[in-house]
């Protein structure tokens, strides 16, 4: 029997990061000089966290002694869709 611990336990160093999904979801006001709330927008972004580093001079199999930049931001996030939302969709 070939369990998937032993699959993995091969091919694990092999394996690159996660990629990752999110949907974001935003709302901002214009004010005026009063205070009063002028106009609203809302918006939502799908954004997907890729395994390529932000400073392409680490690879991406690279987990260690990475560059300054990378060990601050870490990996990449690549926007798949924007919109405006209507507030009826909120």
């Amino acid at each position: 029997w070939v369990t998937q611990a032993d699959v993995l336990q091969v091919i694990g160093p092999a394996v690159s990061a996660r990629s990752d999904t999110f949907r974001i979801r935003t709302a901002g006001q214009s004010l005026d000089a009063t205070g009063k709330v002028r106009a609203t927008a809302y918006a939502e972004a799908i954004v997907q966290r890729v395994p390529e580093y932000i400073d392409p001079a680490d690879p991406v199999e690279k987990k260690s002694g990475l560059t300054q930049t990378n060990q601050i931001f870490g990996r990449k996030f690549v926007i798949i869709s924007f919109r405006w939302l209507s507030p009826n969709e909120i």
